[in-house]
């Protein structure tokens, strides 16, 4: 029987992130799966389901959204746009839990091979994430070397 990568992706977003059944790594990904996040980097297997423990500790309520998912022409990659919403309720990355209600949105790339999802691609939101959370740079901040908005250079003719 053909494994349908879409609904195994999806799957695997809701009952890991969602649920917090990590067992269904287990399931859906090969023994040999790595993946690649901006923000905890290259990980295994292991690693990935103990990244997922840490958002789901920190974000207890953390409920994944699919808003679009197609498979490429080859048919063995599944790029899915994603959000999550939850509320932070325990110490993530060092910040400790504001109470905020945040969301995020995210890209996965995920490809399969032989019904196994091999290896994933992440790219989110993290800034964002950092910034509901009250880290990090403002809307309104300047970069380094950047002059701030309304300023006047003068001329030197």
């Amino acid at each position: 029987m053909a494994v349908d990568i879409k609904q195994a992706q999806r799957r695997l977003l809701e009952e890991a992130f969602g649920k917090g059944n990590f067992d269904v790594y287990d399931e859906i990904c090969d023994p040999n799966y790595h993946t690649h996040d901006p923000v905890t980097g290259d990980a295994d297997l292991k690693q990935e389901k103990e990244n997922c423990r840490m958002y789901r500790t920190a974000f207890p309520d953390l409920a994944p959204t699919i808003l679009r998912s197609w498979v490429d022409a080859d048919g063995d990659t599944c790029i899915s746009h994603w959000r999550m919403t939850g509320t932070h309720q325990a110490p993530l990355m060092g910040v400790a839990p504001t109470g905020r209600r945040c969301t995020v949105e995210g890209i996965s790339i995920s490809h399969f091979r032989s019904g196994k999802l091999v290896e994933d691609w992440v790219q989110w939101d993290a800034l964002g994430l950092m910034r509901q959370l009250g880290q990090g740079a403002t809307t309104g901040a300047t970069a380094p070397g950047a002059r701030p908005q309304g300023s006047q250079t003068q001329s030197t003719h």
